[in-house]
């Protein structure tokens, strides 16, 4: 269904933006899995959306999509961590090894905040909330930018401290710490814990397969633009529990409990019947 997706989405543009399917042939040859991508998360919005537009100019370029409903509107970024470059930073192989062996392997929060960090600047200006796809066809995707990646990537990787030499029982001491460093929305500032990337609403993680995507998302704790979490009611949101933290203390939650990635299964883009009149 993956390839029927790219290919009806490649038809639609050809069709309704002419000169946007003229970069998204040379892109699907150049840089496939970013065409894919695009095709993919457009798909997607469109089940969740009234009205799906084409956002982006192709002279002076911008966000991707502009999506509204009777309850609102967002706009929307695509980007995409390619599967080499997350095999190489995750240590994780891109396929099933032929002896069947396994192996340790690392998460890709710097990979995702550097992602976000380039984007971030092309969501600013816009007058409703922004939100950042992140997608990526590993085959280990759903684990990378699963719940547990996602966590990572709000508070950046961390780690276990153990105080020594403090004549106190270890395990009364023992507790979770971060430096901060590849945190998608929070940063050290003199001594504070401050906002940053603040032109990002909200960024979905969404994996995706030959038959589906899988998604999650986090929201910014205090963004220039709110995102109303109703308007995409099947996905689940990872968020803070209080804005400010408090003695550098940060809280996060599951808006839903034993959160489970929202499965989106593909489908076709085609078109609907507002759209055949104005053809």
């Amino acid at each position: 269904m993956l390839v029927a997706t790219v290919e009806s989405y490649k038809k639609f543009l050809s069709v309704k933006y002419p000169s946007h399917y003229e970069l998204f042939c040379n892109r699907l040859d150049s840089k496939p899995e970013s065409a894919r991508a695009e095709a993919v998360t457009f798909s997607l919005l469109r089940s969740l959306f009234e009205d799906v537009a084409i956002a982006e100019d192709v002279m002076t370029g911008g966000a991707d999509f502009l999506c509204e409903t009777e309850s609102g509107k967002i706009i929307v970024e695509v980007t995409c961590a390619e599967g080499e470059a997350v095999a190489a930073q995750s240590g994780w192989p891109n396929g099933v090894p032929e002896d069947g062996s396994g192996g340790s392997f690392g998460l890709i929060t710097h990979m995702l905040r550097t992602k976000a960090s380039e984007k971030a600047p092309q969501l600013s200006g816009y007058k409703m909330p922004r939100v950042l796809a992140i997608t990526c066809e590993h085959i280990a995707a759903d684990i990378l930018l699963g719940p547990l990646g996602a966590e990572m990537f709000f508070t950046s990787d961390i780690k276990i401290t153990v105080p020594i030499a403090t004549g106190e029982p270890v395990d009364e001491k023992t507790h979770l710490t971060t430096d901060l460093k590849d945190s998608v929305f929070f940063r050290f500032r003199n001594g504070i814990v401050e906002p940053c990337r603040q032109s990002i609403s909200a960024i979905l993680l969404v994996s995706i397969f030959a038959d589906k995507s899988l998604i999650v998302g986090i929201l910014h704790p205090h963004p220039q633009h709110v995102l109303p979490i109703s308007l995409l009611p099947s996905v689940p949101f990872l968020q803070i529990t209080k804005w400010s933290p408090e003695n550098y203390v940060i809280e996060a939650e599951w808006v839903i409990h034993s959160p489970k990635p929202a499965a989106f299964y593909h489908q076709e883009v085609t078109f609907k019947d507002k759209e055949l009149r104005n053809i």
